[in-house]
């Protein structure tokens, strides 16, 4: 099995209007069928497909088969919608992370879950190509790079920094800076596979490919982060 990717112009976004001036956070679900769904996912689909620059709300309207009046009813514009889309995503991320049951598991057993689930979002066919719009439009809308940090990644490293902390205040980890080990540790996950998809290197890994990368990933980061006791995670 391998895990693959594919693949009027209002201003752009202000720096008013980052992701959490709209109160979207990673928790923010709606409802499947609903409008809000409904208009979400024409939008993922335009700016995917046109990139962010060239999607009009009226293109977004017209593919969600929704009015105006619904469309901005419930999204003040299209900054707006590609936060909510991005927060949509990183549920996926966090859903692990913000569970009481990581805490209990095993330390090895819960690094490895949590770095499948990430690995498995970015290298999605949806999470490359959102990443390629911002990539690709940051330099005209500057914020959509801040919107789209906000969002996802940064949200995936402050829960990640969270949950260390937690671990190492229980004595399971010795880190004296937990934002950074999360750096780490995700640097490990992201590195050896995400420029791969995202330049079109490759097509995508296998679940044996991605499994051995997260078994690196999380040995190297127990040897330089467990108790220097020598003691077996906890």
């Amino acid at each position: 099995m391998t895990t693959t990717a594919t693949r009027e112009t209002p201003a752009g976004p202000t720096a008013a209007d980052s992701g959490a001036g709209f109160g979207i956070g990673c928790g923010a679900e709606f409802k499947h069928g609903s409008k809000p769904a409904q208009i979400m996912l024409a939008a993922k689909d335009l700016f995917t497909s046109q990139g962010f620059g060239a999607t009009s709300m009226d293109a977004i309207a017209r593919t969600a088969n929704v009015s105006k009046a619904t469309l901005y009813a419930h999204f003040s514009g299209k900054e707006e919608l590609f936060a909510a889309m991005v927060s949509h995503s990183c549920q996926a991320q966090s859903r692990m992370l913000s569970t009481s049951g990581a805490d209990d598991l095993e330390l090895t057993e819960a690094l490895s879950e949590i770095g499948r689930n990430f690995l498995s979002l970015i290298l999605s066919p949806p999470a490359v190509a959102i990443f390629r719009v911002v990539v690709g439009e940051t330099t005209r809308f500057p914020d959509l790079g801040r919107i789209f940090f906000e969002s996802g990644p940064n949200r995936m490293r402050t829960t990640l920094s969270a949950f260390l902390a937690k671990a190492a205040a229980r004595g399971r980890l010795d880190i004296g800076e937990p934002m950074r080990a999360a750096e780490h540790l995700i640097g490990m996950f992201q590195t050896p596979v995400h420029l791969h998809v995202l330049f079109g290197v490759t097509e995508g890994f296998t679940k044996e490919e991605v499994d051995k990368v997260v078994k690196d990933a999380v040995e190297a980061f127990l040897r330089a982060y467990l108790p220097r006791s020598g003691l077996p995670p906890l």
